[in-house]
């Protein structure tokens, strides 16, 4: 005897592989916005190293001990070199925010790496000015501090307390930065004045700022 399937059974059977192939589809579908939702808001990372070629030696005996601590197999720069250099360009190379410019995402988190010798900051600002060692600001052309770095207090410079927009990184320290800016943000030294970044969302272009 041949048996022959009812229309309800085939009609049973149609309905499985309908169901199957909707889960299938579904499942597909999911995984998909779940990968694009996870790819746009993926929290990026930015690193910026702090840079500086002090010479422990000549900078410990103009300013103070343990002012400079470093390796200086890589190189060094004397005290007097640093200010010969200062007063001749307003700056000194070595002493930098390595980018200078930076473009990132929103919500990026900022990795920074003090492979220098000496402590620096790195201190958000309105614009860019002076910092708290007066000294350093006239010979690099900032003679008025920025409020974030330093107020004045009985005629001397008084350095702003450490707080999340003001990060004081000691030689060979690091810190990590959540950013939640939506435009160009400004950071400095307050040390060394003349070091500087811009970060910019990836929407917008740099500025050039003053």
């Amino acid at each position: 005897m041949i048996c022959i399937p009812s229309l309800d059974t085939k009609f049973r059977g149609g309905m499985k592989m309908i169901r199957r192939g909707f889960c299938s589809a579904f499942f597909v579908a999911l995984l998909s916005a779940v990968s694009a939702f996870a790819q746009h808001h993926k929290t990026s990372q930015a690193t910026i190293n702090i840079r500086d070629y002090c010479d422990p030696a000549s900078f410990d005996a103009a300013v103070g001990p343990d002012t400079c601590v470093r390796d200086t197999s890589l190189g060094l720069i004397t005290f007097t070199g640093f200010v010969t250099e200062l007063n001749a360009d307003k700056s000194v190379g070595a002493w930098r925010f390595a980018p200078g410019q930076l473009r990132v995402s929103e919500g990026a988190t900022l990795e920074l790496h003090n492979l220098g010798g000496e402590t620096h900051t790195f201190t958000e600002v309105k614009r860019f000015g002076g910092g708290f060692v007066d000294f350093l600001n006239v010979a690099s052309g900032n003679p008025v501090p920025a409020p974030e770095c330093a107020r004045m207090v009985d005629g001397s410079l008084v350095p702003q307390p450490p707080s999340d927009d003001n990060i004081f990184i000691p030689a060979g320290g690091s810190a990590t930065l959540p950013l939640e800016h939506e435009v160009t943000a400004r950071y400095q030294c307050c040390i060394h004045p003349w070091m500087r970044i811009t970060i910019t969302p990836k929407d917008q272009h740099h500025e050039e700022i003053h």
